[in-house]
């Protein structure tokens, strides 16, 4: 007889609900307990409701620095920090947790709890050093196996794959033209843009596409169909009427049947790729995303591009734009990467009831 054990994740990022939603299930499904606690970011508390999970948010009033000077921005993201570390405990000090998957600090109260915990990242150390902190007192890291940790690759379970696979492999997927009728009932051609806050820290000297280029961009697109925008930020009255307007549990469906994907989003842009959509992404990191890379080089099915570059980037549209039955050709370059790639969902729970 399975032993029941009891799991807590603690989620910073919409990302890692799509990553983790299919193992929460599966363990549940299996009698184990799982707890979900989280943080307010972006739509992430909207999509576990949906989900209908029981969840804690530990984090309310968000994390997200409003700030705008690199010192203070630091001292609230440190301050923060505690205040998580510190709540965090608050729920697990009368409760017996057998392990912790996170992709943040409860690695840290796990560490001082004596209690195993799984990190999961898909950056390069280089590429986001501030992680460190989480790898350090981790007992596990769980990311694909083209990231590099440095230091830390003995902690690695490497999966030869992408996270995004683990919610939009077509064993777990179906997209919905039903989803595309809502906002676009006849079915028309047509191009998403995608734009992130960029208050991260780790994206503190990084800047996403502006309102100037936003403008070149849809001066480009709606030459050969429809534009949408799905935004972070707030935008100027004159973009309003390209702004999408779907539940956030719909996305996917939206960039499986568009015709082309440009973002400064790493986690959209390579949900799109993966979905055989003709996907443009632009950010400073790019030459330090392994997964990336991969995802261009190997499988062609994305271009990236720097933001010194947006005029090559703008010809590399154009030139996209002129290809007729580009989203065949892409269907055939995402079939061939899915021949190649495991199944991450099984992986995941396999990892997790070894540890």
């Amino acid at each position: 007889m399975e032993i029941r054990k009891n799991f807590l994740f603690f989620f910073v990022h919409p990302s890692k609900y799509y990553l983790f939603r299919t193992t929460i299930n599966t363990l549940k499904s299996k009698g184990h307990n799982v707890d979900v606690a989280i943080i307010s970011k972006d739509v992430l508390e909207e999509l576990i409701k949906n989900e209908g999970w029981e969840y804690i948010n530990v984090f309310p009033e968000g994390r997200r620095s409003k700030k705008t000077n690199f010192i203070s921005i630091l001292w609230t993201t440190f301050i923060n920090l505690i205040k998580t570390i510190n709540r965090l405990n608050k729920i697990i000090k009368n409760k017996k947790y057998d392990l912790f998957i996170t992709d943040d600090c409860l690695v840290f109260n796990g560490w001082l709890k004596k209690i195993k915990s799984i990190f999961f990242t898909d950056n390069e150390l280089s590429t986001v050093p501030e992680t460190a902190f989480f790898l350090m007192f981790c007992t596990k890291i769980l990311a694909p196996a083209s990231v590099y940790l440095g230091k830390y690759e003995h902690k690695k379970n490497g999966f030869d794959s992408y996270k995004e696979l683990a919610y939009l492999h077509p064993d777990y997927f179906i997209p919905s033209e039903e989803v595309v009728k809502q906002f676009n009932p006849e079915l028309k051609k047509y191009f998403v843009i995608r734009l992130v806050s960029m208050t991260a820290s780790h994206d503190r000297f990084i800047k996403g596409i502006s309102n100037k280029n936003l403008q070149y961009l849809i001066n480009i697109l709606e030459k050969k169909g429809q534009v949408y925008i799905s935004s972070e930020r707030e935008l100027p009255d004159t973009f309003q009427k390209y702004c999408l307007k779907i539940k956030p549990n719909e996305i996917s469906h939206v960039l499986s049947f568009a015709e082309m994907f440009i973002g400064d989003s790493g986690t959209m842009s390579s949900e799109a790729a993966l979905l055989g959509t003709p996907t443009i992404m632009i950010h400073d990191f790019v030459d330090r995303l392994k997964v990336m890379q991969e995802k261009e080089n190997k499988y062609k099915l994305m271009f990236c591009f720097k933001n010194a570059q947006f005029d090559e980037m703008c010809k590399k549209i154009e030139e996209l734009l002129e290809i007729e039955n580009i989203k065949i050709e892409w269907k055939k370059r995402q079939e061939n990467m899915l021949l190649e790639k495991e199944d991450v969902n099984t992986f995941i729970i396999k990892m997790i009831e070894k540890i």
